[in-house]
Parts: C-alpha cells; sequence; structure tokens
C-alpha cells in the first residue's frame, strides 16, 4: 500500500464587524464598546496562534464620528482596525464593512453586544460542519438585572429563535455571521430604517438558502429601561408596514397593504405571535414558569407602542427623534 497522510482544511477567514446603530459617538456607547472589545479579547484565549489568525476585527464608524473614537479601544484589542465610511446609518456601515473585507465570512455585531465565552468558537464549528449554510447566528438576550428586563428581553427578543440549536428563519440583528459573497448578493436596504433586517433575510429564503441558529451563541444586548423599549417598538412597527409596502414577497404583506384599517389586525396578530413565542422560550431567557403570567400582561401594551410607528409609515414620513442610525 502506498503512502497515506490526513489532509487538513484551513479554518474559514472570518472578519467581525462591529457597528453601533444606537446612540452612537455617546460616552454611553463608548463604554459599552470598550465591554464588548475585553470580551472578544479574551475569546481568542481559547485558540492557539495560529487559528487567531483567521480572524480580523474592524470598527466601523461614520467619518463625521471617527474623530471622536478613543484611542484607547485599539489597546483593548490588539489588531482592531477602524473603517472611516462616507455614511451615517447603521444599515449602509455594515454594508460598506462587508464590502471592505476580503473574509470569507462575516460577523456583524452591534458594539452594545458583549459575546459569551465561546461564540467564536461555536461559529467556526458552525461553519466547518456545514459549508453551505448562509448565516448562523444565536441567542440575543438583556443583561437581566432585575425581572422586568428579563420579561422584555423575551418579549423583545424569542421571535428570532427556533426551540432548538439547528435550522433557523430568522437571522439575528444583533449578532450573525453571513458569508460573505451571499451578503454581498444580499445587502440590507438602506431606505427603510433599522428594523428592516428581515427583507434580506426573507429574499435568502426564498432562493433557497439555509440558516443555522446555536442557542449555545449568547450575546448580552444592553438594555436602557423604557426609553429605549418605546423606541424599539416604533422601530418595530415601522419596519413591519414599510417593509411590506415595498415588497409585496413578504409574510402578510396583504394585510398591511389593506391601509392604516389594517392596524387593530396587525397589533392583535403581532401579540399572538409573541404570546406563543415567550411561552415557547421563556426558560432561555431566565423567565421562570410561574414568573410567565406577569411577562405575558405586558405583550399587548409593546404592541400597541408600535402603533406610531405603524401610522408614520403609512403616511409616508420617516421616524424622528429616535436613537437608533
Amino acid at each position: 500500500m502506498g503512502d497515506s497522510s490526513e489532509t487538513t482544511t484551513d479554518p474559514a477567514r472570518i472578519a467581525i464587524l462591529i457597528v453601533s446603530d444606537y446612540a452612537g459617538g455617546e460616552e454611553k456607547s463608548w463604554n459599552d464598546l470598550r465591554l464588548a472589545l475585553k470580551a472578544w479579547r479574551d475569546q481568542l484565549e481559547e485558540f492557539d496562534s495560529l487559528s487567531r489568525s483567521a480572524f480580523t476585527w474592524w470598527l466601523v464608524e461614520s467619518s463625521r464620528l471617527v474623530p471622536l473614537v478613543p484611542g484607547d479601544l485599539f489597546e483593548l484589542l490588539p489588531g482592531l482596525r477602524l473603517l472611516s465610511v462616507e455614511a451615517e446609518s447603521s444599515y449602509a456601515l455594515k454594508n460598506a464593512g462587508v464590502e471592505a473585507t476580503q473574509a470569507d465570512w462575516v460577523a456583524l455585531v452591534d458594539a452594545d453586544c458583549v459575546p459569551a465565552p465561546g461564540w467564536l468558537r461555536r461559529l467556526q464549528a458552525a461553519i466547518a460542519a456545514d459549508p453551505g449554510l448562509a448565516a448562523v447566528s444565536g441567542i440575543t438576550t438583556y443583561p437581566g438585572r432585575n425581572r422586568l428586563e428579563r420579561f422584555f428581553g423575551l418579549l423583545d427578543r424569542s421571535y428570532a429563535i427556533p426551540a432548538r440549536s439547528g435550522p433557523g428563519y430568522f437571522i439575528s440583528g444583533n449578532a450573525a455571521a453571513y458569508r460573505t459573497n451571499l451578503y454581498l448578493r444580499y445587502p440590507l436596504t438602506l431606505d427603510l430604517g433599522p428594523f428592516a433586517g428581515r427583507m434580506q433575510s426573507e429574499a435568502m429564503i426564498r432562493d433557497g438558502l439555509r440558516f443555522h441558529v446555536d442557542l449555545a451563541m449568547r450575546t448580552v444586548h444592553d438594555f436602557e429601561g423604557w426609553r429605549m423599549e418605546r423606541d424599539i417598538r416604533r422601530q418595530h412597527g415601522f419596519a413591519t408596514v414599510i417593509t411590506r409596502l415595498r415588497d409585496r414577497r413578504m409574510p402578510q404583506s396583504w394585510l398591511v397593504r389593506l391601509g392604516p384599517m389594517a392596524i387593530p389586525a396587525i397589533v392583535l396578530g403581532k401579540t399572538l405571535l409573541t404570546l406563543a413565542d415567550a411561552w415557547r422560550c421563556h426558560a432561555l431567557y431566565g423567565v421562570r414558569g410561574v414568573e410567565l403570567p406577569l411577562a405575558l400582561l405586558l405583550c399587548p401594551l409593546l404592541h400597541v407602542l408600535e402603533i406610531p410607528g405603524m401610522v408614520l409609515a403609512y403616511s409616508g414620513r420617516q421616524l424622528s427623534d429616535t436613537a437608533y442610525r
């Protein structure tokens, strides 16, 4: 017999693009980013020096705010690069960042999201296990510093995850990785606000692309209370309507296209879906069974808060007075 030797495949090159989509340029935003950068640096300790070379790190920021970027950020994560972009919206920053990287995969992560240990390792494993995937994401939670914060995390975020790790229907808007060439084929739409990402995932699904969700890939998203929640809800309401007015192939677009008279039905439908998701996923968000009825009582109120955003979308106006970019 002839000699045989094992062949190894180099790991996919992954670029991590960090973008601030909320309150960009404020001191709190930089402090949130510091926490995230420390967590990313700690994750590198899970890899040997050769494996670390598969990752590159980019802070993508508007050229207007680049002079405000604190210098110590680059000390927290050695190798972090700054990409200056002539744009303001978070989606424009993300699209520009993906175009700039030469990596096989690109992970888009909000600056106020702190990854749990193992996030990069599990991402790398998912990519290696199924090279045909288009995107990989995990679960986003809030810090859970009190009961109400856990409730908000459950009601805001549970729609995006399946009951268990495996095939998914949604791509996380806060922390997800894409095959770079496929992202460039399906970029984020720029003129529909910062919550219109579902148009991207729906287009991918229509073309037969597949997503993977790993519930052990956890990121903790900062939460600033009712002010942030009201902003989130207005953005959700706006995106629900504007995306379906733009693309009739979106789910339930027929209902939205009935006009403002459809708003009560939209709110009711979204409430029922959130109730089902919360019942299914409450344990993942640290909400105990005995607490769940209290969390569910909040659900109708939160969707009612989406109505002003829906009204604006129907009127053809844009959301103002928002911290989102």
